[in-house]
């Protein structure tokens, strides 16, 4: 019903009168439908991908459609940015209109959405309709690596559980592969105990062998690209007293130097119960402290008490001194000994001849005077 209708007038020898006028019908279309690239865009891609496809049904006359990133309308660009458009008449005269948007992504393009607009004509006024907003998946390769320890390294002590979490920022997530440096700089794989999927290595019930440099490794299977990050795991543990020296005899007021030696994280301290001067001296995980003190009669009698302790706990070991006698007392000993086997020796004659003298009764029959 849309054309040009006229009106004549006839008015006998005076001849005709006509005029014209144009009726316009008007559907309004309904709201646009769209669809995103259900696949994922790659952003190295060499052809330029679909993003979305737009499309609006029955509508008079024809709409046109605009598309429109994080609200910026998009135009054509060669090689960046193309738009394709198709006008179907559908059987009961309306229009059915599609439109499908072809650009490059970058990996910014993670969170840009799209949304389309139908822009259509109604009494003379131009309107616009516009569909959802969609976001696009953007597959794009890591470009940083984070290898972090759950909880911190700062908190981990013998017996936890701990985790090693690795984090690429590419899209989608590579594959995972943990190491821990051993001896001259070889590398032990440690990917069988890991989830290479989430990136996550788990260590249960940690111990001070457990410490470490451990490294995470990626691999992008789209550009085979690698990454790598590398993190210091340190377990605290209380202290161990490993060795104890000391000199086994001693003499009263000899001066001696008694040495106790732990290994602990964090570093402990060491004290004595006893006076002395003491020196300290740290070895690796290794502390030794030296006491330099005079035998007395206390020490001898109770012994030295080491004790090391850190937040994490406390060990102590006794030392026990033995008193070496001086050679004048050695031979003090010595003749007091002499001189009591001399007793027992001349009483053991004495009795012996009294017995022989028949002096002192053998039998049980009855006394006998002496």
């Amino acid at each position: 019903d849309t054309r040009t209708f006229v009106c004549q007038v006839g008015a006998g020898s005076h001849g005709v009168g006509e005029n014209r006028t144009e009726l316009h019908v008007y559907k309004v279309p309904e709201a646009p439908e769209i669809t995103a690239n259900p696949g994922g865009i790659s952003v190295q891609s060499s052809d330029i991908p679909q993003i979305a496809q737009c499309v609006s049904r029955n509508s008079f006359p024809p709409p046109n459609i605009t598309w429109h990133k994080n609200g910026e309308q998009l135009q054509s660009e060669e090689k960046m940015v193309k738009i394709l458009a198709t006008l179907t008449r559908e059987s009961s005269g309306l229009y059915t209109v599609s439109s499908t948007l072809f650009a490059h992504v970058t990996r910014e393009d993670r969170n840009s959405f799209y949304h389309c607009t139908v822009h259509y004509w109604l009494r003379g006024q131009r309107r616009a309709v516009e569909s959802r907003r969609v976001n696009v998946t953007v597959f794009y390769p890591a470009q940083h690596v984070k290898l972090q320890v759950m909880p911190s390294s700062a908190l981990v002590k013998e017996g936890d559980d701990v985790k090693l979490v690795c984090e690429a920022d590419g899209n989608p997530a590579p594959v995972f592969s943990f190491y821990k440096r051993e001896l001259e700089d070889s590398w032990q794989d440690l990917s069988s105990l890991a989830d290479t999927n989430s990136g996550v290595l788990n260590l249960h019930d940690v111990n001070k062998s457990s410490s470490g440099l451990y490294r995470c490794q990626t691999l992008d299977l789209d550009d085979m690209r690698q990454l790598e990050k590398d993190v210091e795991l340190v377990v605290n543990w209380k202290p161990r007293i490993v060795a104890i020296s000391s000199p086994l005899y001693v003499r009263q007021d000899e001066v001696v130097n008694l040495t106790c030696k732990a290994i602990a994280f964090p570093r402990p301290s060491v004290h004595w119960n006893i006076n002395g001067t003491a020196h300290e001296y740290v070895e690796d995980q290794h502390v030794a402290s030296n006491l330099t003190v005079r035998v007395n009669h206390d020490l001898l009698r109770a012994g030295a008490m080491c004790r090391v302790s850190n937040a994490l706990g406390v060990s102590e070991k006794h030392i026990q001194l033995l008193d070496q006698k001086t050679p004048e007392s050695k031979g003090v000993i010595i003749v007091a000994i002499i001189v009591c086997v001399l007793v027992v020796a001349v009483l053991g004659s004495v009795i012996y001849f009294l017995h022989k003298k028949g002096k002192i009764p053998c039998g049980r029959a009855g006394k006998q005077d002496m």
